[in-house]
């Protein structure tokens, strides 16, 4: 093991904080940052609604904390920087690696996840697509990210490649169920459910899928996939998440002649001014089922490990497997 990767495995990951930014920072990652693209994603909720639904009135403590897409995607690109030290990977390779990390969420529309699908029936535009445009520059968002871009002679359909997993010079960590994205986000949304001890830190899932050489590193990476299931257990797809997500769904199509793609591109309080009613019914998130009509249509997901094969061959893709069907949940009336 590299000190480095010693170095790198006893430290601390602050999610409020991951990268910090007051520091030593390479050019390229400085000037991503501070694209008004990448700076719009602190004011986009990491969980859309449910962020709020969780944490009502955030007070700053770490256990009343809500999250962006802003600090997510630094704590992608910290595993990215992570990996690219400890495996050594070259200068260009590396740095088309955070940069990737960086930009892969930065079309997230405000609410994220929670309000993506009527953005999508309304425009037929997800946040793949909107990332896209704004890694080109075909928006008045991403003129700057692709002038960065280019100033550091990186290649913006290899970031994009990057991305969709493609192309992949990080072991599977872009492409594979094992991956930066994933591992930072599970695990940042299991800080929302107590005890917190159970889990283990992103550092130490990145580690042990780069080592592979004992029972404990498959042991930590088998935990992290369990972690996903409870997180969408509990969080994503549970009965509050889900009835979340429609609600704002529902809100937000009653005043859906009132946006435009822009909105896409804007800020939740942007949102907000737009849509008065979609943040007083988030504050009533006691009342959530009272204001939820009818039935809700949405995707069940649980995640397994399948022990037939073999964690030390990096048989991921058949290793960390999941199951998917439709179910159906009814509002309670009243």
């Amino acid at each position: 093991m590299s000190d480095k990767m010693a170095e790198a495995t006893h430290s601390q990951f602050d999610y409020s904080r991951p990268v910090d930014l007051s520091g030593e920072v390479e050019p390229l990652f400085r000037a991503l940052v501070n694209t008004f693209a990448f700076r719009r994603l602190a004011d986009v909720r990491f969980l859309g609604g449910i962020d709020y639904f969780l944490v009502p009135t955030p007070n700053g403590a770490r256990t009343n904390t809500r999250y962006t897409r802003y600090q997510h995607s630094l704590g992608v690109a910290r595993l990215a920087l992570y990996y690219a030290d400890v495996v050594g990977l070259p200068e260009r390779v590396r740095r088309l690696g955070y940069a990737a990390a960086l930009l892969h969420d930065v079309g997230h529309a405000p609410l994220s996840h929670s309000l993506e699908p009527l953005f999508e029936e309304a425009f037929d535009l997800n946040h793949h697509h909107v990332t896209r445009r704004i890694i080109t520059g075909d928006t008045h968002l991403g003129k700057d990210v692709l002038h960065v871009l280019l100033a550091h002679h990186i290649n913006p359909g290899d970031v994009l490649s990057v991305i969709a997993g493609d192309v992949d010079p990080f072991g599977g960590l872009f492409s594979g169920p094992i991956n930066f994205d994933t591992v930072e986000g599970i695990l940042r949304a299991r800080s929302y459910i107590t005890p917190k001890s159970s889990s283990p830190g992103p550092i130490d899932v990145v580690r042990a899928a780069i080592l592979r050489s004992t029972p404990t590193d498959r042991q930590i990476v088998d935990s992290f996939w369990h972690c996903k299931d409870v997180v969408y257990r509990h969080i994503i797809r549970s009965r509050n998440g889900i009835l979340t997500d429609h609600l704002c769904q529902a809100v937000a199509r009653e005043r859906l002649h009132a946006l435009t793609k822009r909105d896409l591109l804007s800020t939740e309080h942007s949102l907000f001014r737009k849509i008065p009613k979609l943040r007083s019914a988030l504050a009533r998130r006691h009342h959530i089922e009272s204001q939820v009509q009818g039935t809700v249509q949405f995707i069940s997901r649980r995640f397994y490990v399948d022990d037939n094969c073999d964690f030390f061959a990096k048989e991921d893709r058949n290793r960390y497997r999941q199951s998917r069907w439709s179910e159906t949940i009814a509002a309670v009336e009243f």
